[in-house]
């Protein structure tokens, strides 16, 4: 459903596009297949870009961590200046050769101190899990690309089947239109009643109206498909693919026979890297608990003739900060990091039931959509029979208009029934698919 929502909105946003953005006669049209529009929508999509940009904000949030560990220089500097020397300072000259007082007037320093850690158990936790972090950024981006992939292949098919549904209300419109003719003539020479040709005339008119939401519809699906692709919405596309090709490229039976990996999947993937996750933050809390040792380099020097600037100019240190006592705290966040670890491996264990179920329900969902769509198929191909056979009758005198307007109700319903079922069965394979789909490496 929320997909369902997705959608919705997106074509609301697509049907307020101003109308100067339709498409330019003299620009020259893209040709895409569908193989080729997925290619090109998971290089230019706009969907894929935050994800993308996650990931690289992993990978430089890798080294972020990893610096934190390496030498660490800093320079400091001051200057200060004193107009005025409070004391005795004026009175040191008469008992220190060679010293002017106002020396003390100024005070400029400079020194410069490197820092390097030597232990951390907390860098050390946190180094692994920006590693584990950074897999499940391209855990998540792989799964964006896989349900874009999807809404590609949908979108392409729903613009295919309407289309094709233009193409037959073309033919049909012909058949009928000229069946009016020669039922107008019949009625001017007083063959016919004024009623069968009012009837043929609301054939046609209904034809007409149905012509146009479907055109409406093609133009809809293409400016979502360009969305999608990342092409803009006025830039002219032609769908080289026809259902018939497609269909007959379907047959996934023997491809995915028990080809379902529990281990492979995305999702099941995102929830194990989330327990990992989960197992480190714990280690990190727990990591409170040990010491950090660390050692530092200063070098000081003084710009001043200050008398008493007597440091020496090199310092060698080291410094430990150890935990003692925090009355329960880092205990109680201990405590709770562990139950959120016991979580993680909670909602693990469900997904993994969940998506064999929701593996084998959508196995299921295929093979009884391709059933649907084979006798949908049968049945379009008979009532269209039945009802050129019914035009047939009408125009020797034989049937009256009642029973060819019936009969194009019936294969006119037919139709829509055999388009339904192939975008269902579209669906419910894509939706295999991404199940069967596995992470990029």
């Amino acid at each position: 459903m929320k997909c369902i929502s997705i959608l919705s909105a997106m074509l609301l946003l697509l049907t307020a596009l101003p109308i100067s953005a339709q498409v330019q006669p003299d620009e020259k049209p893209m040709q895409f297949s569908l193989s080729e529009a997925r290619s090109y929508a998971l290089d230019n999509s706009p969907i894929l870009l935050n994800s993308a940009r996650d990931v690289e904000i992993a990978k430089k949030r890798i080294w972020e961590n990893t610096a934190s560990g390496l030498p660490q220089a800093n320079l400091n500097s001051s200057y200060a200046y004193s107009p005025e020397l409070a004391g005795l300072s004026d009175q040191l000259g008469e008992f220190i050769p060679d010293f002017n007082p106002n020396d003390l007037k100024t005070s400029f320093l400079m020194s410069v101190q490197v820092n390097q850690l030597l232990f951390s158990g907390q860098y050390i936790v946190g180094l692994h899990a920006s590693k584990v972090y950074a897999g499940l950024s391209r855990l998540a981006d792989s799964k964006s690309k896989t349900g874009l992939t999807e809404s590609i292949t949908n979108t392409y098919f729903t613009a295919l089947v309407a289309r094709e549904s233009v193409i037959i209300l073309d033919s049909t419109q012909a058949a009928v239109e000229k069946t009016l003719y020669e039922t107008e003539q019949m009625f001017k020479n007083g063959f016919v009643e004024a009623t069968d040709v009012d009837q043929l005339k609301i054939l046609v008119s209904n034809i007409k109206s149905t012509r146009s939401v479907a055109t409406r519809q093609i133009e809809l699906m293409e400016r979502m498909l360009k969305y999608q692709m990342g092409l803009p919405i006025n830039k002219p596309v032609i769908l080289t693919d026809n259902i018939d090709f497609l269909v007959s490229n379907m047959n996934l039976e023997a491809a995915i026979a028990d080809s379902f990996r529990l281990e492979k999947n995305i999702d099941y993937n995102m929830l194990d890297t989330q327990e990992k996750l989960m197992k480190l933050n714990l280690q990190l809390t727990m990591a409170q608990f040990l010491p950090t040792v660390s050692g530092y380099y200063s070098y000081y020097k003084s710009l001043d003739n200050n008398f008493f600037n007597d440091q020496s100019p090199n310092t060698f240190g080291l410094s430990l900060a150890l935990p003692l006592f925090s009355s329960g705290q880092r205990m109680s966040q201990v405590s709770q990091r562990r139950i959120e670890f016991m979580k993680a491996q909670t909602t693990k264990q469900m997904a993994a039931e969940s998506l064999s179920l929701e593996y084998e329900t959508a196995l299921s969902n295929y093979f009884s959509a391709q059933n649907i769509y084979t006798l949908q198929k049968e049945n379009r191909d008979l009532s269209l029979r039945i009802y050129k056979k019914s035009i047939t009758k009408f125009r020797e005198g034989i049937g009256t208009s009642l029973d060819l307007n019936q009969t194009q109700s019936q294969y006119f319903d037919a139709e829509g029934n055999y388009f339904n079922a192939l975008i269902s069965l579209v669906s419910a394979k894509s939706r295999l698919e991404s199940l069967l789909s596995e992470a990029e490496k």
